[in-house]
């Protein structure tokens, strides 16, 4: 229509130039053909000439419009169909944010193969028809979404992994889960997602491989690794249990990068402790606080019955030094002092650590030094307060 406008107005304009050009003098044309004369002005000429001109044109269009009629219908038709199906998908994500799951589903799937992406309704049909608690129906739409060559099987194993998280559905999601991570194995959402649904379902021995990567490529926050691996190594040293030998052979297993991590160490700590290693135990402990605070290491290497305590409690005054007062090492102080026999010192240690913090174990040893000093209403009290502490309330 535009087109037919411009062309008019356009042989308009030149019919008005010619009118001013042949205003004065409308010249004369003379044409014979085959017998024939034909006379008259040529400004009569000229119009009649674009007339005809406009005219062919014009018809010339319709029979081309005419000759491709039907591939042009269904060009329009087409046109109409992907506008409905937009419309419809962008109202089926209106409906899901507002959380109209019902809507949403409806929206999403009614004209979801006319859209140019039918695989992405697919992938929020599923969403909307889980949120409503149609697990049949959400897995239909993952597998229609499945079965669209524009959308990622990544695309597709994501969504479904998470939904069956969800859903409660951790044999399912584990499957998922290692197909996904096969498919992009440094992938940061899939590594954080596997390694959350690892620690969900206890399958350390998956989590321990994945840790490394996830300190690679992942996200997540470094503490949330930290406290991941050590839940993972520490399935490892439990397993060793008391064993010396199988505990060392567990530690070899670890990453390097994560012998100095404090959330890796202390539970081999302990358990070395427990497998009464302590001497072995305190060089671990005493490498990582070197170098960094850690309250668990701190508190552990109180307990450590290493050969030599003097040597050990000169190390937790060092520390004191270094990163000041901390209740912990105030009280791992104290226990030291006991074992070393300087009981008025550890008696400071306890006082000074509960002004810090109020523990049950600082209390239970201030007793403890209460009796040594034959102060027994004192050590009544303290173990009255530090049996409070411990016991929860009721």
């Amino acid at each position: 229509m535009r087109r037919l406008l411009l062309t008019f107005f356009f042989f308009v304009i030149i019919g008005a130039g010619l009118a001013l050009l042949f205003r004065d003098d409308s010249g004369y044309l003379l044409i014979s053909f085959a017998g024939w004369q034909l006379e008259t002005s040529l400004l009569f000429a000229a119009v009649a000439l674009l007339i005809a001109l406009w005219i062919l044109f014009t018809v010339w269009r319709l029979l081309v419009a005419g000759a491709f009629l039907p591939r042009n219908t269904r060009k329009w038709m087409g046109r109409r169909r992907a506008r409905k199906a937009r419309r419809a998908m962008y109202s089926g994500l209106l409906k899901y944010a507002e959380g109209r799951w019902a809507q949403a589903e409806r929206d999403m799937q009614k004209r979801a193969q006319r859209n140019e992406s039918p695989g992405l309704n697919y992938l929020y049909a599923a969403q909307a028809a889980q949120r409503q608690g149609h697990s049949a129906d959400r897995d239909r739409y993952l597998e229609l979404a499945a079965a669209q060559k524009e959308v990622s099987e990544l695309a597709v194993m994501l969504t479904q992994a998470q939904l069956q998280i969800e859903q409660g559905q951790h044999d399912q999601a584990q499957a998922s889960l290692t197909r996904l991570h096969e498919i992009a194995p440094q992938h940061a959402y899939v590594l954080e997602l596997y390694a959350e649904q690892c620690a969900r379902t206890r399958d350390y021995d998956k989590l321990r491989a994945l840790i490394p990567a996830l300190y690679k490529h992942s996200k997540m926050k470094r503490k949330r690794v930290d406290t991941l691996a050590a839940g993972a190594w520490d399935d490892a040293f439990r397993r060793a249990g008391t064993d010396v030998e199988a505990l060392n052979q567990a530690w070899k297993k670890v990453p390097r990068r994560l012998h100095k991590q404090p959330a890796v160490v202390a539970p081999y700590a302990r358990y070395l402790h427990a497998a009464g290693a302590d001497d072995e135990a305190a060089r671990l402990v005493r490498r990582v606080l070197k170098r960094e605070w850690d309250p668990a290491l701190g508190l552990l290497y109180g307990d450590l019955k290493t050969r030599d305590p003097v040597v050990q409690l000169a190390n937790i005054e060092k520390w004191l030094k270094q990163y000041g007062e901390e209740p912990e090492l105030l009280l791992s102080a104290g226990r030291l002092c006991l074992r070393n026999d300087v009981v008025g010192r550890a008696r400071s240690y306890f006082e000074a650590s509960l002004k810090r913090q109020s523990r049950p174990e600082a209390l239970l040893e201030l007793g403890r030094v209460f009796e040594e000093l034959d102060e027994e209403q004192e050590a009544r009290t303290a173990y009255r307060q530090g049996l409070e502490l411990r016991l929860p309330p009721s």
